[in-house]
């Protein structure tokens, strides 16, 4: 089992959507209910945060100086010198008045933003999986979500991997990279309910999918039969997502959350909310550039 180290210390409410950015050799993640951008620089500690108007469910790299966010007003680009964000597209058309608010979301290979949607408060199966082009053109992919996470690839793009965290199951689909379509839905890995729920997840180089355990306390290493390889305990229940990063993107980066937590809670596990950071003994991929 390998070990974990706290990377960045902080009761997030719920922290979410590690993206490492190569150029700046720095991790960005989110705090999605204290609508927040964070940055660390793992070499200094040097920690950087952008406040944003609304909940913030995902985020992907735009470019030097920038990234896109996934907001409940849609999706913006943020300014990362200004702190100010602009819109790029609102696919779910209320701007602030949006009962469904962005969730989960990558970058793929071609340069669009996938993201899901979400009812939120209430859970019901409103949402949308987005795929949001260039151009901000935004086309339904999937409906009647409740919790869209589990949003990879695999390293050759012919996969595509997505979850309603409601069903318990990872989803496989074969995936048109230049078309930005995918079919042939099935079961690629089920979580027992006893284990958590799948959150956010990331491919590494050998094509193995690391999902996060909400409620579970761990982080699962799916091999591409959808057999577990191994797990990653942490000390906290609520293990949110995962990405890779380091200049050598060997270090695997755990967000996690503090949500509905009161005082006593947070007394009993103080790192609940805080970035995680372990050596998983194999390598990721690089995160692709939005529009790029």
């Amino acid at each position: 089992m390998s070990e974990v180290e706290v990377a960045a210390e902080g009761n997030a409410v719920l922290g979410e959507s590690p993206v490492w950015s190569p150029d700046e050799a720095a991790l960005y993640w989110v705090d999605i209910n204290n609508p927040t951008v964070h940055r660390l620089d793992p070499a200094t500690g040097e920690r950087k945060r952008w406040l944003i108007e609304t909940e913030t469910g995902s985020i992907g790299l735009a470019g030097p100086g920038r990234l896109v966010a996934g907001l409940r007003t849609g999706l913006h680009f943020l300014d990362l010198e200004t702190g100010k964000i602009e819109k790029i597209c609102d696919p779910e058309g209320g701007g602030r008045f949006n009962e469904n608010r962005m969730n989960d979301g990558k970058v793929d290979r071609a340069g669009r933003f996938w993201v899901g949607t979400m009812n939120d408060p209430g859970h019901e199966p409103r949402g949308t999986l987005w795929r949001i082009d260039a151009d901000g053109n935004a086309e339904p992919a999937m409906r009647e979500i409740r919790i869209p996470n589990a949003l990879c690839w695999s390293p050759d793009s012919s996969t595509m991997y997505f979850t309603d965290s409601y069903s318990h199951e990872i989803w496989a689909f074969d995936f048109d990279l230049e078309g930005g379509t995918f079919e042939n839905k099935r079961v690629f890995a089920a979580i027992p309910e006893d284990r958590g729920v799948p959150d956010g997840a990331t491919v590494d180089a050998e094509g193995f999918v690391w999902c996060a355990h909400m409620f579970g306390a761990k982080v699962s290493r799916f091999a591409p039969d959808g057999t577990v390889e191994r797990t990653i305990e942490l000390p906290v229940p609520q293990v949110t997502s995962c990405a890779f990063g380091g200049p050598d993107l060997d270090t695997l980066y755990i967000t996690t959350a503090s949500l509905r937590m009161d005082r006593a809670a947070l007394a009993e596990q103080p790192l609940a909310g805080a970035l995680f950071a372990t050596d998983p003994g194999v390598r990721g991929l690089p995160e692709p550039v939005f529009g790029a």
